[in-house]
């Protein structure tokens, strides 16, 4: 009996792959236009079009040991290790309102996604995906998401197609905004850090509106960064109730990924990690989830992009114009 393809893979040489293909999704995010994007959703981007090819398909490259190992492991150890990136200090530098904002854009995000998703018939997991990133930061809150979400590969690719394609048209947007009233740059600036998906496209747009507002933008988008802590937690403990009976009743009620996140922000905030080693160790995350991605790109079902695409970018689209329009009411609102 001739083995089947998946039975005959190398873990070696599938490690090797997935490593050459993160590799180049790191180069790639160096140049212009690769910078707005970002290492997570190029490695995703080329995982895809590596798993739509013939021969991927014939080996079933997503199902091998090695690349499960890539797409639920390694996605765990990054997750954990880029809480080093949520210094809570950060709020104290904005104030109470400025604060205040971005957890109303979080709440307001999430629900404006769930409910239109649920309206259009999105599967829970992609809808929720899409939420969480357009309401904080992008592929690293979906990534950090998806096992408290149980989504399967091709929700997570399409949910940070989804903020990718939305979050550029955004910078775009906010560009032009800025080219025909630059007046109002100090006001973009704070929209553009209340409404943009990844912390790459605040700094794309940041460069549009000036270095002084460029620092002001990134520093409302990280008090949005900082929330992703207490959004997993509630998450996780959301995921547990709604799943019910259908979950392991001797499963822990926060996950040990969730606990070690929270763990690694708290030793960051409190400053027993300097800074250089905190910085070492967010690269190492990052490096360790696109390999994550990578992996998961490699099990997608291109045939599910083409049929869920639309729809996921429309709920993508209006949670993105919904947060905009109560992040301008908001600070039209408030003093100063």
């Amino acid at each position: 009996m001739s083995p089947t393809p998946n039975a005959a893979s190398k873990p070696f040489l599938d490690g090797i792959l997935v490593a050459v293909i993160t590799v180049l999704a790191f180069a790639l995010a160096q140049v212009p236009v690769g910078q707005s994007l970002g290492p997570l959703v190029l490695a995703l981007v080329l995982g895809v079009s590596l798993a739509s090819t013939r021969w991927a398909r014939t080996v079933r490259l997503g199902e091998r040991v090695t690349i499960r190992f890539f797409a639920r492991d390694a996605l765990r150890f990054g997750i954990v290790l880029l809480g080093a990136r949520l210094d809570v200090r950060v709020l104290f530098e904005l104030g109470p309102l400025a604060l205040a904002g971005s957890v109303l854009g979080v709440i307001a995000a999430f629900l404006a996604v769930e409910l239109f998703g649920r309206a259009i018939g999105l599967p829970a997991p992609l809808r929720r995906a899409v939420a969480i990133g357009t309401a904080i930061c992008g592929a690293s809150a979906i990534a950090a998401a998806l096992p408290l979400l149980r989504a399967r590969a091709e929700h997570a690719s399409l949910a940070i197609a989804t903020i990718s394609l939305v979050g550029t048209a955004g910078v775009l947007s906010f560009a032009a905004w800025n080219a025909l009233a630059p007046s109002l740059a100090p006001h973009l600036a704070i929209l553009a850090g209340s409404t943009l998906q990844e912390v790459g496209h605040v700094v794309a747009a940041g460069q549009a509106l000036g270095p002084e507002e460029s620092e002001r933008a990134l520093l409302v988008k990280l008090s949005r960064v900082v929330l992703l802590a207490p959004t997993l937690l509630m998450l996780g403990l959301w995921s547990r109730r709604t799943n019910g009976k259908g979950s392991d009743p001797k499963a822990p009620l926060i996950p040990g990924f969730v606990l070690g996140f929270l763990a690694m922000s708290a030793v960051v905030s409190v400053g027993w990690i300097p800074q250089a080693v905190a910085q070492a160790l967010i690269t190492l995350g990052v490096l360790a989830t696109a390999s994550a991605m990578t992996a998961i790109g490699f099990g997608v079902d291109v045939r599910v992009l083409r049929t869920s695409g639309r729809a996921t970018v429309v709920a993508g689209t209006f949670g993105f114009a919904a947060l905009l329009a109560v992040m301008i009411a908001y600070y039209a609102l408030i003093p100063g």
